[in-house]
């Protein structure tokens, strides 16, 4: 890597362990002084769509309270990914992420299959393949990480985990609030801005409440956008030379009322709004002659929009033998982007130029070195409807049931590319000639439309056999209907190719777990459970399909076993699970062989999956506290598998690869640690207490899509182009009881460059330095975490 800069560097370990030797000594101190014994508080989740203590749950589960949301500084999906080792992301911009539990992924770039890992606002879910919806966290009560399957719950997409984030509900207890105002500076970007706020008001005693919040942020760029030329023409980008111009703006709000209708039954009214807009790339080009780690040359400023709002309505009531819970909900997004496509243009424009040197195409593909742009208008509307009835009571036996409706509807409008001076290029007067081509910039134009609706009922039944021993039995019903339509053009204006997919199917799945105290803060548990995705069908209008009619639901069937403790008086929690699951049936989006504009889906083989997640917590002192948490875990696939074993194709010579017999899952980290030290400081400063706190995280190294872990295991040069990552931050803040409070934040204190995801999509093309075809730009180009960071933050505590 050409001009690095020269940062200090310690090993991540290393970092985390001399704070806790400079911590110690005062930590011993302070505990010779203290004659109250310190306790953890009670964790209280809804992972099982009941309240239940987080150390009486038979499952791994990880939860941050709004006081560690607030000092870890969770405040979006990306931060959330610090935090929790069985989680991981591919955030390939600010508000664009993909989230994988426990190493569940076939890589990035999978458009048409659904996530395997559920997102939920409270009990809304809010899940999407590739762009989770990414709420900003203000007044978040809690959230909550349930790696592994959750399918008989949480549903379809539900696969490999769930990422539950819950806000604080209104109450009646009095008119309260906060405003948190703060600043960035960035010693290699541009400086940001946080204002955020909320509110309690009880409107009628007892009755009706509501809670209200706020927010703007400007997070600054980094990446600088510096002079150069095209890569096979003299073309250059002065115009939109610029520093530091990437940049994320986010803005929005939530308001939630709260009814008290009688003694026994209650609503709750939800809405929230966000608005997130995201400029430039986010990625650089340190591999490149003359540029360095946060420097890229680009042609066009990339522009992402992501507006959504979601409401939903739960009511709540006792019905005398249970309660009885009804949510509705309703999220209406919509995406748009205009991305820099010039790279794509060059590559065919030389292919013509130079063929045998390149890839060949002929000249219905020669758009000249003409300016492109990527463009896509993308919409989704879902409609969710629950029903539940849980059991009250102290009866041995407890039990819950429901029912589950969801209509989604997903749609795009995606130009690749707009062309300037279409109609001049060879491809245009080719078209012309023909008589083909309107009045249109675009080369090629896709219409996507998708429905799917979903019906499930589900169950779950808990029996105390014993004091110490009970057992839970749960199983989901569940039938789909899929359809969707891709309608493409090329250019636009004339058809090109349509492609219609649909199909109804049904399944079951199961779960069975059981828990057995082997003291009063210690039990032991076993657990059986399932995920999945909903299956389909691809084509059935293209005759010359290649591709199966149908794929099918894939399932994730785990194996868990795990030991939840309290130590030392409940000052040390311990919790610790291993996992043995099996991937069957992996669905992966393909093109087809003979038609590479129809994509479609297929069942491609079985993989293996095995790791281990531990949590600790240990409230040393009454002001000293240590937290961590730790994952591994093993993956590979069962076989060797190749297109002739899923499809017959019509030349069978030309077989490929589709998985290595070994090979290890993208986007799974073999390990990965987190480890937090807070250390509070009663009467710092007259009636002002003090704090410190001190956080790490580590990555190892993994692969960033399916095709170098696959070409791992064949020779081919597969790489673990995601490198081994960490980092840390230190906050210090002064408050004032219930009045207000200063803290000061390092963010990524040690300045350290980690990708979080890879962009190899042009390696083919032009490749390194000293390979064919030579180019040397844009290979493996990294999107790095933000550099270090200075935050000040004043917060105004208020009430009535």
């Amino acid at each position: 890597m050409k001009n690095k800069l020269v940062r200090y560097q310690l090993h991540p370990l290393a970092r985390a362990i001399a704070l806790a030797t400079v911590t110690a000594p005062a930590a011993a101190l302070v505990y010779g002084q203290e004659a109250q014994t310190p306790a953890l508080e009670e964790v209280i989740v809804t992972a099982t769509k009941r309240e239940v203590n987080m150390q009486d749950l038979a499952q791994s589960v990880q939860a941050f309270n709004t006081e560690q949301i607030s000092k870890l500084g969770l405040d979006n999906m990306g931060d959330l990914l610090r935090a929790i080792p069985s989680m991981s992301t591919v955030t390939t911009s600010p508000g664009r992420n993909e989230v994988v539990f426990r190493g569940i992924s076939t890589g990035t770039g999978e458009w048409r299959t659904d996530s395997g890992s559920a997102v939920y606002l409270g009990d809304v879910p809010m899940t999407s393949a590739t762009q989770a919806v990414d709420p900003r966290n203000v007044d978040i009560e809690r959230v909550e990480a349930l790696p592994g399957p959750q399918g008989t719950l949480f549903g379809s997409s539900s696969q490999s985990g769930a990422l539950r984030i819950i806000p604080n509900r209104p109450d009646y207890s009095g008119t309260y609030g906060a405003v948190d105002v703060g600043g960035t500076y960035m010693e290699e970007g541009d400086p940001g801005h946080k204002l955020e706020g909320w509110m309690n008001i009880p409107l009628v005693d007892d009755k009706l409440a509501i809670r209200a919040a706020l927010f703007d942020v400007k997070t600054g760029g980094f990446i600088d956008n510096i002079y150069g030329t095209n890569v096979f023409s003299d073309d250059d980008n002065a115009d939109v030379v610029e520093d530091d111009f990437n940049e994320w703006t986010q803005r929005g709000g939530r308001i939630t009322a709260l009814w008290s209708i009688t003694e026994d039954w209650d609503a709750e009214l939800m809405y929230m709004q966000q608005h997130q807009k995201s400029e430039g790339d986010w990625k650089s080009d340190p591999n490149a002659e003359g540029v360095d780690d946060l420097e890229i040359v680009r042609f066009h400023k990339d522009e992402r929009e992501d507006d959504w709002w979601i409401t939903s309505l739960t009511v709540t009531g006792d019905v005398g033998f249970a309660e009885f819970k009804s949510i509705t909900s309703y999220l209406d997004r919509e995406i748009t982007y205009e991305f820099d496509g010039n790279l794509d243009g060059q590559v065919r424009a030389q292919s013509v130029r130079t063929p045998g040197e390149y890839i060949y195409y002929n000249v219905w593909y020669d758009t000249g070195f003409q300016p492109e742009t990527a463009v896509n208008d993308q919409t989704a509307e879902r409609v969710t409807q629950e029903f539940r009835l849980a059991s009250y009571g102290d009866s041995r036996l407890q039990w819950m049931l429901g029912a589950f409706y969801e209509k989604t509807d997903d749609a795009w409008v995606y130009d690749f590319a707009r062309v300037e001076n279409l109609s001049e290029t060879n491809f245009g007067q080719y078209w012309d000639l023909g008589g083909y081509l309107p009045d249109t910039d675009s080369w090629y134009k896709e219409d996507y439309e998708a429905t799917t609706e979903q019906i499930a009922v589900f169950g779950e039944v808990n029996y105390q056999f014993t004091d110490n021993l009970s057992a839970t039995v749960g199983a989901r019903w569940f039938e789909y209907d899929r359809d969707r339509t891709e309608f493409k053009s090329w250019p636009e204006g004339n058809p090109y190719d349509t492609d219609i997919y649909e199909g109804t199917d049904d399944d079951t799945l199961f779960k069975f777990a059981v828990n057995y105290d082997l003291s009063d803060d210690k039990m032991i548990y076993f657990l059986y459970s399932e995920g999945f995705r909903l299956g389909g069908y691809n084509s059935i209008k293209n005759p010359s399909s290649r591709l199966p009619d149908t794929y099918n639901s894939d399932e994730l069937i785990n194996y868990e076993t795990g030991l939840k403790s309290e130590w030392l008086d409940n000052s040390l929690q311990w919790n610790i699970s291993g996992y043995f699951m099996e991937w069957k049936d992996i669905q992966r989006g393909i093109t087809d062989p003979d038609d590479w504009t129809a994509n479609g889906t297929i069942n491609m083989g079985d993989a293996e999956i095995m790791g281990v997640e531990t949590t600790l917590a240990y409230q040393i002192t009454n002001n000293l506290r240590l937290d961590a948490s730790y994952a591994w875990s093993d993956s590979e696939l069962q076989d060797d598998y190749w297109a002739s074993d899923t499809f017959p194709l019509s030349d069978p010579s030309q077989d490929w690869q589709l998985g290595a017999d070994g090979q290890e899952l993208a986007i799974a980290p073999p390990s990965k640690w987190w480890v937090g030290v807070e250390y509070n400081m009663p009467a710092l400063i007259g009636g002002m207490d003090g704090w410190i706190r001190y956080d790490h995280s580590w990555r190892d190294e993994m692969y960033h899509d399916w095709w170098n872990a696959m070409n791992a295991e064949t020779g081919f040069g597969g790489r673990k182009l995601l490198e081994e990552a960490d980092e840390g931050s230190l906050q210090v803040g002064l408050f004032a009881p219930g009045s207000w409070s200063v803290t000061l934040s390092v963010w990524n204190i040690w300045d350290d460059r980690n990708a979080e995801w890879i962009d190899s999509g042009y390696d083919g093309s032009f490749g390194p330095e000293g390979t064919w075809p030579g180019v040397g730009r844009y290979v493996n180009m990294p999107g790095y975490n933000r550099p270090r960071e200075f935050e000040l933050t004043f917060r105004k505590d208020f009430s009535f």
